[in-house]
């Protein structure tokens, strides 16, 4: 007996055994069984994906002698003179070979009002539609539109764009998918088994990748294999005939970059080329591992976009948060330059080898990308604490300088100001709730939100804190207020201002660490300071004043009212007094 080859040995002969077209299976069988039948079907999708299995199922259906059912016998004499081919009721047309409007006057038009031979139905299979030309197509349109009653059309493509919208809307639409690479193995695995063949796992998803979810494919290449292997087929047999790379080289070879192992890599392009592997198809393949390295680092369940094995999805994860997303990305973006690049190049090795070296080694690479990459890294190094800086120790604001001429001291009768608590100053608040260390950078970003928080509850303390700048020193949180704003701090320092910040930050930081203030460091001096050769008071003559403000007697009123202007012109404007007048002192008086 003449061999027959594998793909059409094992060719579906019933709708159970069609592998990853379930959708398609139910629909037509339940039209079937309940006597729906369209009288036209387009079959859309990749090659190898059973469209003409199925329209051959359609016409098994609808003419076995124990039908119609969704269920043909399959033994009876009309399901096996269709499975061979030569059923006289059954028509499949090659339109890539018979494009004109004759073949299609003289094979359709032409027969398709006679009632069947032998069958119910006469069904018509024109295989690779699209290419029939314009003028066929209009010769058909009238015979889709109003077809005889024992008529059935299915066309097959795997280009629908090119078939005409007026066909498109006198048929029924299938799309068929691409099959998994599961999928795919599974079913190799049983044809090896039933022609006595064993293949390595490892091999059977290598074939499985490289026919790109068509089965068809996928079974001629394990029949080549099967005669190229003079024993059991290996994962290096597939590799040697297919000339395409493993998924554990490409696994390999990421670990080499993430590593920057640019002795790796050489010897791994050397090795590639000297077994006469296809370099532009490695690259290809490195890609689509990127890919997929892609979608497992940013799909919380990667599995229905990966077209791969269970226990590949899991490395994918693992090492595609070992990369990190700019890194996987750079990876696409070089990759993609330089597929396109090989296939034009002069020297595919060399060009390959350099887009390795750029993926490896950031540092060598001036491109935005790479600039990007490395940034990242620096950012993973500070927020682990490798390459932080120690942080300076607070600053002190220096005392301030006594004036020319001091301002006179308040009424001796008023009462004294107490001495202020250090929890009352403010000078270090413990914390109500301490979520472990600051991140500076987070705290930098969330600062402005943090005042945002205090305006929300009380607008004039919330001014207090404008144009500060936040810095984590050890575990606490240290506000710098600007040299001119020490009147600023020390109201910052009263408790309704404390319990107002330290309920902002709990509700924008989630913590609450010890707050401490500081005045800045040295700058520019202000215009006051660079005239009068005087700094303004410091923050605890102002505190005095304010105390002794407060607490004055109704007999010192004016006083302290006095006291409580100079010292806010003083802290605010830097002002220094020179000289005191009585109101009207060097004013003449009317004449008496």
């Amino acid at each position: 007996m003449a061999h027959q080859s594998w793909y059409r040995k094992y060719r579906p002969q019933t709708f159970d055994d069609v592998v990853g077209q379930a959708h398609i299976e139910r629909t037509l069988r339940n039209a079937v069984d309940e006597g729906i039948v369209a009288h036209a079907y387009l079959f859309t999708g990749p090659r190898g994906t059973g469209k003409t299995t199925t329209a051959r199922l359609l016409a098994k259906a609808l003419n076995c002698q124990a039908g119609p059912t969704g269920e043909p016998d399959d033994t009876c004499e009309d399901c096996r003179e269709i499975a061979e081919g030569r059923h006289p009721d059954v028509y499949e047309l090659d339109a890539a070979s018979r494009t004109g409007v004759d073949a299609v006057r003289e094979e359709i038009i032409g027969r398709v009002s006679y009632a069947p031979t032998r069958g119910r139905y006469k069904v018509y299979i024109i295989d690779e539609a699209h290419m029939l030309s314009a003028a066929a197509f209009n010769a058909l349109l009238k015979t889709l539109e109003e077809p005889p009653a024992h008529a059935v059309f299915v066309l097959c493509t795997t280009h629908p764009q090119k078939v005409p919208e007026t066909i498109h809307s006198r048929c029924q639409r299938f799309e068929f998918r691409r099959l998994s690479v599961e999928e795919i193995v599974e079913r190799l695995r049983r044809i090896a088994s039933a022609e006595g063949v064993e293949v390595e796992e490892g091999a059977l998803s290598l074939i499985a990748r490289h026919a790109s979810g068509g089965m068809r494919d996928a079974i001629t290449t394990l029949e080549q294999l099967a005669s190229f292997a003079s024993g059991p087929i290996t994962l290096e047999d597939a590799e040697g005939l297919l000339g395409e790379v493993g998924s554990e080289e490409l696994f390999e070879v990421v670990e080499l970059l993430e590593a920057g192992d640019l002795g790796g890599l050489f010897g791994f392009v050397a090795g590639l080329a000297e077994r006469g592997a296809d370099l532009t198809e490695f690259a290809v393949a490195l890609a689509r591992h990127a890919r997929d390295l892609l979608v497992a680092l940013v799909l919380e369940d990667p599995g229905p976009a990966l077209d791969v094995r269970a226990d590949d999805a899991r490395r994918l994860r693992r090492q595609a948060q070992a990369l990190g997303p700019a890194r996987v990305t750079r990876m696409l973006d070089v990759l993609d330059d330089v597929t396109s690049a090989m296939r034009n190049a002069a020297d595919v090795r060399l060009a390959l080898e350099v887009a390795l070296t750029r993926l490896a080694r950031p540092e060598s690479d001036l491109t935005l990308e790479a600039l990007a990459q490395r940034i990242e890294a620096l950012e993973d190094a500070l927020r682990s604490g490798a390459g932080a800086r120690p942080t300076k120790p607070a600053q002190t604001a220096k005392p301030a300088s006594q004036p020319r001429e001091a301002a006179p001291k308040p009424d001796a009768t008023a009462r004294p100001a107490t001495e202020a608590k250090p929890e009352e100053r403010g000078e270090k608040a413990e914390p109500q709730a301490h979520a472990g260390a600051l991140d500076p950078r987070s705290l930098k970003r969330s600062w402005p939100a943090v005042i945002a928080e205090i305006r929300k509850k009380k607008a004039s303390r919330s001014h207090l804190f404008d144009s500060t700048e936040p810095e984590v020193v050890g575990d606490a949180l240290v506000v710098e207020f600007p040299r001119d704003r020490a009147f600023s701090m020390e109201l910052a320092r009263e408790p309704e201002t404390l319990a107002l910040l330290r309920g902002a930050l709990e509700r924008v930081l989630g913590a609450c660490p010890p707050v401490e203030f500081r005045l800045g460091r040295e700058g520019v001096s202000s215009p006051a300071e660079v005239v009068n050769e005087t700094v303004a008071p410091t923050s605890s003559d102002v505190e005095r004043l304010g105390d002794a403000s407060q607490g004055a007697g109704p007999a010192a009123g004016s006083v302290s009212d006095e006291a409580d202007v100079e010292a806010r012109l003083m802290a605010e404007l830097g002002a220094t007094v020179l000289e005191e007048r009585e109101i009207g002192d060097g004013i003449d008086g009317p004449s008496h």
